[in-house]
């Protein structure tokens, strides 16, 4: 009897390929090797391009490279194909080579060489997260002299263009009067503007509370400066 019993075991392990699909259908195969399979197409499809210049494939071809699934994800190849297409003058290029720079991906940390590409990028009025990232760089003297004038001055840049981040950042700024007198009013506008992307700007930062930092500006401001916030607030528009 134990024999038989064998024997049907060893037969169901040893079932051919054909009679497996019969009973239990076709395997699904790995979601991780079909994620491998899209990746390297599409580098075998972009890559001719970006060999021969163009911009966009090689700005894409970092994006590809350096978003890609941690197990195959390419930092180097990345920064490579970022900074072909920032030699060229491709905005978002300039931002991730500095991105890269500024957080050591691909290449070894450099602030000051991260706010070469940032101030490239986000100089003209231009690129917001650059704005905001320089704003970053000032506000800690990370790579720049620490100044949080010039902090201010790269976050209004991006809060302007409504930077959710640096539209809090700037109305604590102006609430601690850091980089000149403190300002209610403008800190209530800035923080106001903020709020809708609250979510957004506690998990850039989970210290960050705009609900809480907008609760307290309303305890320490009168209704004069509460009626002229409101208004500021009523018409203000990004800029494009």
């Amino acid at each position: 009897m134990r024999f038989i019993i064998f024997l049907v075991i060893t037969g169901a392990l040893t079932m051919s390929a054909g009679a497996a699909y019969f009973f239990f259908g076709q395997p699904k195969e790995d979601p991780l090797a079909i994620e491998m399979k899209a990746f390297e197409r599409e580098i075998k499809t972009v890559t001719p391009a970006a060999r021969r210049g163009d911009v966009r494939a090689q700005h894409r071809l970092g994006h590809v490279y350096g978003d890609a699934n941690p197990a195959f994800r390419d930092y180097k190849s990345a920064l490579k194909w970022y900074r072909k297409a920032a030699d060229q003058g491709h905005i978002g290029a300039q931002y991730a080579t500095g991105n890269f720079h500024a957080n050591g991906l691909g290449t070894g940390q450099n602030y000051h060489r991260a706010s070469e590409w940032f101030l490239l990028a986000g100089g003209l009025g231009r690129h917001r997260d650059a704005q905001f990232a320089l704003g970053d760089l000032y506000f800690y003297g990370r790579g720049v002299p620490h100044s949080y004038g010039q902090a201010i001055n790269w976050y209004k840049k991006a809060a302007a263009k409504g930077h959710p981040i640096a539209q809090y950042v700037l109305g604590l700024m102006y609430r601690e009067g850091w980089g000149g007198d403190d300002d209610l009013v403008e800190a209530f506008k800035w923080i106001s503007l903020a709020l809708p992307n609250a979510k957004i700007i506690e998990a850039y930062d989970t210290a960050f509370k705009p609900v809480r930092a907008r609760e307290k500006l309303l305890l320490r401001m009168n209704r004069s400066q509460l009626e002229r916030a409101d208004k500021l607030i009523a018409a203000w528009k990004p800029q494009s």
